[in-house]
């Protein structure tokens, strides 16, 4: 089964990834979390918060679809392929 980390979008690992020079330990313990969760709805809002906040996701502009799914952090496509 696809993990989180698999699914998550490129513009938020290229934004996790800017971040790490600055917090390697926050990010290496945030990819740890997402390769060990299969599923949106097993996430924590904590790792959710982290994922915003080091990705660079302006979610003040989401609605409530957004935060229901989460199709701004993780791709769809990626999604579909593992279902």
């Amino acid at each position: 089964m696809t993990t989180l980390l698999e699914k998550l979008r490129p513009e938020i690992v290229d934004a996790l990834e800017k971040s790490r020079d600055d917090y390697d330990y926050s990010i290496t313990g945030l990819y740890d979390k997402l390769d060990s969760l299969h599923l949106y709805s097993q996430l924590d809002m904590g790792t959710i918060r982290d994922l915003t906040l080091w990705g660079d996701v302006d979610e003040m502009k989401w609605d409530y679809i957004d935060w229901k799914y989460g199709d701004k952090l993780f791709s769809q496509e990626a999604i579909e392929v593992a279902l």
